[in-house]
């Protein structure tokens, strides 16, 4: 799977609606729009969340085409060195995006999907179902990284911790785990994000993680 733990859209000045981790408050995308990252940054993906059309282009250096198919993390065909962040789409509004290094981080063989829903429905005296108000649907994966995580990752997720540990969900990419998951991007929380503890190898700078991710919007 690919992970963006750094989102450096976050530290650039780009539109608050942008940059909230609700897709629930979009932005109105009306043209080109361009993000001042604040330095040169290293660019190989792109986070989309929430957006109402069906392709996205990147216009710095040649046009790069990301066709949209939902919310999650979108590998560019080629890394850019940029300051300043440039596309525009054929979608009006867009609830979230983010930028920066894809982490490639292996997964065991075993996977983990499941559909949820908060949803509480009752049971009747007679035993009629009546379903319960409020609630929603949501995809959840647990996945296992032995001895996967190395120096340049744990350096992204410290990087980028400052935003994990406020509870901003995670742009992910699981298009190398498609052949055994019902779906290959979420846009997700790890359950256990707030206190990110990892397993050390024996060799080496190599650690260990179960994620547990739940989707979000």
């Amino acid at each position: 799977m690919h992970v963006l733990f750094n989102d450096i859209i976050q530290t650039g000045d780009a539109p608050d609606a942008l940059k909230s981790l609700a897709l629930s408050d979009v932005f109105n995308i009306g043209g080109t729009v361009n993000i001042n990252l604040g330095g040169t940054r290293r660019i190989n993906c792109i986070g989309i969340g929430n957006f109402n059309g069906t392709t996205l282009t990147i216009t710095n250096g040649g046009n790069q085409v990301i066709n949209f198919t939902g919310n999650g993390l979108y590998l560019l065909p080629r890394e850019l060195n940029v300051s300043t962040l440039s596309f525009f789409a054929n979608g009006n509004t867009i609830g979230r995006l983010g930028a920066g290094l894809a982490m490639r981080i292996g997964t065991s063989v075993r996977k983990e999907p499941s559909f949820n829903s908060t949803a509480e429905p009752r049971t009747t005296l007679s035993g009629q179902v009546v379903p319960g108000r409020g609630g929603h649907i949501f995809r959840s994966v647990s996945l296992d990284s032995r001895y996967k995580i190395d120096e340049t990752m744990m350096n992204e997720i410290k990087e980028g911790y400052r935003y994990i540990g406020m509870g901003y969900p995670f742009f992910i990419n699981l298009e190398d785990e498609a052949y055994k998951l019902p779906f290959d991007r979420l846009y997700a929380i790890d359950r256990n994000q707030m206190t990110m503890g990892f397993e050390s190898g024996v060799k080496g700078f190599l650690y260990s993680r179960r994620w547990n991710f739940e989707e979000r919007f």
